[in-house]
């Protein structure tokens, strides 16, 4: 269940239809993970966010702000700083830039950098 503003913030700042945003609110309902799921400082920063009998949710890299009737009353990216690890609701997901540098051959490569020789490459200086 959403508000009109909800679904408004979901569009605003995802970009998904209405449909799709109506399902990323459930999910983030049924899947999100809660403040007491985080370590001190994310736990911190989200019951800063949730005040007056809300409750904030973190689902796929955003932050929903539901009220005690379970109705989304808006949303927002996380924070840069928020959590090392990626949540999609169903498991965890590895750091994508970490993934990058352990396995080079598995992902395509960040956008400046090219594979030559063996080598990775930017703007010609060799690293190693």
């Amino acid at each position: 269940m959403t508000t009109a503003h909800g679904l408004q913030r979901t569009y605003e700042r995802t970009g998904y239809n209405t449909e799709t945003s109506r399902r990323l609110i459930k999910n983030a309902l049924e899947r999100g993970r809660k403040a007491k799921d985080f370590p001190s400082r994310e736990r911190e920063y989200l019951m800063s966010k949730a005040n007056n009998g809300t409750s904030a949710r973190v689902y796929n890299s955003y932050i929903f702000i539901f009220s005690a009737d379970d109705y989304c009353i808006t949303m927002f990216a996380t924070p840069r700083w928020f959590s090392k690890t990626q949540y999609n609701g169903k498991q965890k997901v590895r750091d994508p830039k970490k993934y990058r540098r352990m396995q080079p051959d598995d992902v395509e490569m960040s956008i400046g950098y090219k594979k030559t020789a063996g080598f990775l490459t930017s703007a010609g200086i060799r690293l190693i």
